[in-house]
């Protein structure tokens, strides 16, 4: 027998003839078969698993790296959307805000003959230098707006107006020191003119004499008197009252009931000038009379005051101006 027929018995024949001689066996006992329904399931299993593991390995990374593009993506764009919704929120406030302030402006009813416009500020501590305690405010004479008209808010006197444009106006505020205001004292009723001591200052309560009784806390009203502001308009509040010692008048000082930098929309107040037909025509055509009835306008009456607070500071001791602590 040839080497090479030897070879084709080994590798051909041999395992056919096991092969079958098995196959033999196990179709007359059949133990072949109960081995493989006891250990086939764990074969199997033995050879998915490399593959299970390959995929979880694969899926989770495609969660963690490449999925988690797109998540970053929708992050971004949540979080800018969240940035809008904030913004929106913030205007949508301010608008509250905003309406709340004109509601409360809008109850302010003045009594006849004044009439109110409304006016937001525009700028503030005008002239030269910024020496000037003013603000700007978007109503003119196009507006019917005069010089020496009243500002207020909704808590009291802010100031008048100073220099009236076309569009815009100049306010001279109560803490600037060209600034006089005829005052009542709310629970004694004494009268005083009250004069702005510039910025980071006290208002002081003038002509107040040393017998009449003014208490810290006590609110100052508009008295009226001058025509330039209407009577028992909130002015300011008494903080620091001084008995006089030598002088006929006690040190009395006063401040804004509110900071006037913190105001952003005001009134503005204007007496209607009418005049009377049916009092000229039981005058008589008399013109004198016509004009001797109606108020005093706002030159003549601040002319008046500015007189009157002069000679009586002639005779008052004058004193240091008293700062805010």
């Amino acid at each position: 027998m040839s080497p090479r027929f030897k070879q084709l018995v080994l590798f051909f024949f041999l395992p056919l003839f096991l092969y079958f001689s098995m196959y033999t066996w196990n179709w007359k006992t059949g133990h072949l078969d109960r081995f493989s329904s006891l250990v086939g399931l764990d074969l199997a299993g033995w050879i998915l698993s490399p593959g299970r593991w390959l995929q979880s390995n694969i899926d989770e990374f495609w969660n963690r790296y490449v999925y988690l593009v797109g998540v970053r993506q929708e992050n971004e764009d949540l979080t800018a959307r969240i940035k809008d919704l904030e913004t929106e929120l913030a205007r949508t406030a301010e608008k509250a805000k905003a309406a709340d302030r004109l509601t409360a402006l809008l109850r302010f009813n003045p009594e006849p003959p004044w009439s109110k416009r409304g006016c937001r500020v525009i700028g503030q501590k005008l002239g030269p230098n910024a020496i000037l305690e003013t603000m700007l405010v978007d109503v003119g004479s196009a507006h019917g707006i005069r010089f020496n008209d009243p500002v207020i808010s909704t808590k009291g006197v802010v100031g008048r107006i100073a220099k009236p444009g076309v569009h815009y106006s100049s306010v001279v505020l109560l803490t600037d020191l060209s600034s006089r205001v005829p005052v009542l004292t709310s629970d004694g009723r004494v009268p005083a003119i009250l004069q702005g001591q510039g910025p980071g200052a006290f208002l002081e309560v003038k002509f107040i004499p040393r017998n009449d009784k003014v208490t810290p806390g006590e609110v100052l009203l508009t008295s009226g008197l001058g025509g330039v502001f209407p009577k028992g308009i909130p002015v300011a509040r008494v903080v620091e009252v001084t008995p006089a010692d030598v002088s006929l008048f006690q040190k009395v000082y006063a401040e804004p009931l509110l900071a006037l930098r913190y105001y952003e929309e005001l009134l503005v107040l204007s007496r209607d000038e009418v005049v009377n037909a049916t009092s000229s025509a039981m005058a008589g055509g008399n013109s004198s009379s016509v004009v001797a009835a109606q108020p005093p306008g706002p030159e003549a009456a601040n002319a008046s005051a500015s007189t009157t607070a002069t000679t009586k500071s002639s005779n008052a001791a004058r004193h240091a101006v008293r700062k805010k602590p």
